[in-house]
């Protein structure tokens, strides 16, 4: 019997183990900035999990009191290492679902099961099939670092990703695809820059005299106009969007024109080259008013995943031609979300994303994934990683 047709009949016959596991890891709610008590549950969780086909696990402290912290499980000791790339955290407030998990019809409901613990308890399954068959080559070593600070930047857990990354011969990101098709990957995603602009002017009686303000609000709401008219689509084949997310100045309750204030704003761009160009613009950002001082923080957060680097496309190739093995024609796009892809891509390392669940409303209380596609891209997922630790 082929392998790919092992590792699928292996996925089909233990889709029901699948789906137990995924309400396990759903009902552990792990909002990013949740209580650490939830966070560390969810952690332990997938640590007695992967300990059960044989992986070691290592508590790694997020450096961030905000978050609770990483694991990194590892299997085999061999120089042919391989990175699966997850997270644990969920941007959900705890109680936001009720029910926490449900089965309508061939879809699964629940916090997370999206983004990502589907994809998550995907890399399990995966990695199970490969153990019990007995088809890891024997100078192999898997790598999966679960982080818990995705959904906020990965502040803490950047370096983890890039360390590993750089040692691995591949990273599959198993973040969800784009939509309900069975076939779909991400095989670029644009880079990401967060940026604050502090205002420092002169505040005022709004009735006695307000005349006399400089008014950091007025600053910040121009500022904001002229920040996302940057925005530009498909211009000599580059891509620019900037979103105003956070307006902060003033207090509804004082009759007074407040001279502070604080514009944040979230910046996407398709290059490197684009992302230098404007960090250097923002982080120069001239005032309207002169008596009114803008100061910016921030920059880039997120390098661009580039879907042309070499690497990458051996990979997609690759995928391409596993797939087609499996009856699926695999079909990438490339994203304006970022994702630990982003980080792994920008060291060298070929990466491939969304390799996990296909569903819809991601960050939306409708999140769902389809449950009939999960065992032929588990097998997918198997069968590309064997023939990466092979190859």
């Amino acid at each position: 019997m082929e392998r790919t047709e092992k590792l699928s009949r292996y996925m089909n016959e233990h889709h029901d183990e699948f789906t137990a596991l995924l309400e396990e890891a759903v009902i552990l709610e792990s909002p990013t900035q949740g209580e650490k008590n939830d966070l560390a549950a969810c952690r332990d969780f997938f640590s007695n999990l992967f300990a059960k086909i044989g992986f070691d696990r290592t508590v790694v402290p997020s450096e961030d009191a905000r978050y609770g912290d990483h694991l990194l499980m590892e299997y085999g000791t061999g120089e042919n290492q391989v990175l699966f790339v997850g997270h644990y955290d969920t941007v959900y407030p705890k109680g936001s679902f009720e029910p926490l998990w449900k089965i309508d019809g061939r879809k699964a409901f629940g916090p997370g099961v999206l983004d990502m613990k589907g994809g998550d308890i995907q890399v399990y399954m995966a990695c199970k099939a490969c153990i019990d068959l007995g088809l890891l080559p024997q100078d192999s070593r898997i790598v999966f670092f679960l982080s818990s600070d995705e959904e906020t930047g990965s502040l803490s857990s950047q370096r983890h990703y890039e360390y590993h990354a750089k040692r691995s011969k591949a990273a599959f990101v198993m973040e969800s695809a784009k939509g309900d098709y069975i076939g779909g990957a991400k095989i670029g995603r644009f880079g990401r820059g967060v940026y604050s602009f502090f205002a420092h002017g002169t505040q005022a009686h709004s009735g006695l005299e307000p005349s006399r303000a400089e008014s950091g609000l007025r600053e910040l709401a121009k500022q904001a106009v002229r920040l996302e008219d940057l925005t530009f689509y498909d211009k000599n084949n580059e891509t620019l969007t900037v979103a105003c997310t956070c307006l902060e100045s003033g207090n509804a309750i004082w009759p007074t024109v407040p001279g502070d204030g604080k514009l944040t704003i979230d910046v996407r761009y398709s290059s490197e080259q684009l992302a230098n160009t404007y960090d250097a613009f923002f982080k120069n950002l001239t005032s309207f008013n002169p008596k009114v001082r803008v100061e910016t923080k921030g920059g880039i957060n997120k390098p661009p995943f580039d879907k042309e680097n070499i690497g990458n496309k051996a990979l997609y190739k690759r995928a391409i031609e596993v797939a087609a093995r499996l009856g699926i024609e695999l079909k990438g796009e490339v994203v304006m979300g970022g994702s630990d892809g982003n980080f792994t891509s920008a060291v060298g390392c070929p990466t491939l994303d969304g390799l996990g669940m296909t569903g819809d409303f991601v960050h939306n209380p409708k999140e769902y994934i389809n449950l009939d596609c999960v065992p032929p891209r588990g097998a997918m997922v198997a069968e590309l990683a064997l023939r990466t630790l092979e190859g």
